[in-house]
């Protein structure tokens, strides 16, 4: 299918979703929650030095060709979706909030017209034009999805907050089907809510896309998530009064675990105490109850994360549903449908862990260092407050009481291949390695800094893990190399191995 023009792969895809069995009103669709990591333009205004482009020479300086790797990596992810046509709405984090609001494209869809003979590779590299430089980040981001066959989709960005509110980022709504409402909610030291209700089919769907404050791991940082919380908190309030059955997905970054309140018992956490995001399947059914189910308990508990920080596993990723999508009427949810969009080699390394976006190289690598996560719904024509039938619902009795920890442990049988030749590899062709997993065989020369011996070659090195440390002490001086499991890392501007453990 690959050789057909994007529309046709568009429209085969779902004509063969349709012989599946689903008839038009019983097709499913999928919802994507997506932090994609710092997706910005390339006209060098930006809060983030990072992206500033004001050294060229610089191998590490964002450009054009690293907005394509951006691009491309995020429209691969999104294509195993659907038979390759993609999800039908897409809800985005951290596209940059634009500073330049005077090369704005008002119009996107007649900007893919514009450009539809053009591809996103050429109007980045042999098809450049200045006036492209200054292109919103939403606008590349369609055009590159577009070129993969992934059309249709109308979009809305909430505005950037001005250079000196210090917000880097904004949330977007891709959506297939057509847009009735679109609000946007301020909240403190964060991103604002974008409240968008789509027509699915004649029945109408709110979602609202959210990031909040940074900073899981701090507790000093809660009470300003609990602002955000209150917020939202608020505004599904709203819906709910005016209709108890009402179709509502929360979807976004919420810097929260969907544990936080069991993992910090000590503070009045934005996720559980104030949203009340909780994994009762059943319960939501009740009116006057809970009201909120977290997708996070449809899987088991070793499977909820979509990050991997210091080493233990974190769930910042969400969705969430109302109890509007459970029953017979308007939009349901596909029970047991949600996952964690995990592509080897692309967005995820050996171990299972999200191969976060790096400068290194002319090109930059990888993609985010958060899993997409994705859940598929129908639409159902019985009764509202009619509802379906579950073949084993959660009890939500399952959340661990601890962060769960994913780093390599010397039983595990991984193929790997000798991180040896990195040496010959020239600065200019890193991207695509840093993050990737080898296997070397290495002396310990010294600790601080610490510094491998690779075949005849000297490298630093840095083993963020304890336990790993003392081991390599211990092999300091040692005449005959040990091998061990290494990541390539890039530490101001030079090549490292991270030591994730010894064979």
């Amino acid at each position: 299918m690959d050789h057909l023009p994007a529309c046709l792969r568009f429209l085969l895809a779902f004509f063969l979703l349709g012989l599946s069995g689903c008839s038009a009103s019983e097709r499913e669709f999928t919802v994507v929650a997506y932090n994609v990591e710092n997706l910005f333009d390339v006209d060098g205004i930006a809060i983030y030095k990072d992206y500033t482009q004001d050294e060229p020479d610089d191998p590490f300086t964002y450009g054009r060709l690293k907005l394509l790797t951006k691009l491309q990596n995020t429209a691969a992810v999104l294509q195993t979706i659907n038979a390759g046509v993609g999800p039908e709405v897409i809800l985005f984090q951290e596209l940059e909030a634009d500073f330049t609001p005077k090369s704005a494209v008002e119009d996107l869809a007649a900007f893919l017209d514009q450009h539809r003979e053009t591809s996103v590779e050429q109007m980045l590299t042999t098809g450049w034009r200045p006036e492209y430089a200054g292109l919103p980040v939403q606008a590349w981001l369609l055009k590159a999805l577009s070129d993969v066959g992934l059309v249709g989709y109308s979009v809305v960005v909430a505005p950037s907050k001005g250079e000196d509110v210090g917000i880097a980022h904004t949330n977007a709504v891709f959506s297939r089907f057509p847009i009735q409402e679109v609000l946007r909610h301020e909240l403190e030291q964060a991103r604002d809510i974008l409240e968008v209700t789509l027509d699915v089919e004649g029945h109408p769907l709110t979602v609202y896309v959210n990031h909040w404050k940074s900073g899981a791991s701090s507790p000093s940082r809660e009470p300003i998530r609990a602002q955000n919380a209150t917020v939202l908190r608020g505004l599904i309030d709203a819906r709910l009064a005016a209709d108890p059955m009402g179709d509502i997905i929360i979807g976004g970054d919420l810097n929260s675990h969907y544990n936080h309140s069991i993992l910090y018992p000590d503070v009045t956490t934005g996720m559980n105490d104030v949203l009340g995001s909780q994994g009762d399947e059943l319960a939501i059914r009740k009116l006057g109850g809970v009201d909120l189910y977290n997708l996070w308990f449809e899987l088991p508990p070793e499977q909820r994360y979509s990050e991997v920080w210091r080493g233990n596993r974190g769930s910042l990723m969400h969705l969430l549903i109302t109890r509007g999508l459970y029953d017979q009427s308007g939009v349901r949810y596909v029970d047991g449908s949600f996952e964690v969009l995990m592509v080897p080699g692309l967005n995820t390394d050996l171990l299972g862990r999200p191969l976060e976006w790096n400068f290194a190289g002319e090109t930059g690598g990888g993609a985010t260092d958060h899993f997409p996560v994705a859940a598929r719904f129908t639409v159902g024509s019985g009764a509202a407050g009619e509802f379906i039938e579950l073949d084993s619902p959660s009890a939500g009795d399952d959340a661990l009481d601890f962060e769960m920890p994913l780093g390599y442990t010397s039983d595990m049988d991984l193929q790997l291949e000798d991180g040896a030749f990195l040496v010959d590899v020239a600065d200019a062709e890193l991207g695509p390695l840093v993050g990737q997993l080898y296997r070397i065989d290495a002396q310990v020369l010294k600790l601080r800094p610490m510094t491998l011996e690779v075949g005849g070659v000297q490298w630093g090195a840095y083993a963020p893990d304890k336990a790993v440390y003392a081991q390599l002490k211990a092999l300091k001086g040692a005449e005959a190399p040990s091998t061990m499991v290494v990541k390539l890392g890039i530490w101001k501007g030079t090549r490292q191995f991270v030591v994730e453990g010894l064979k």
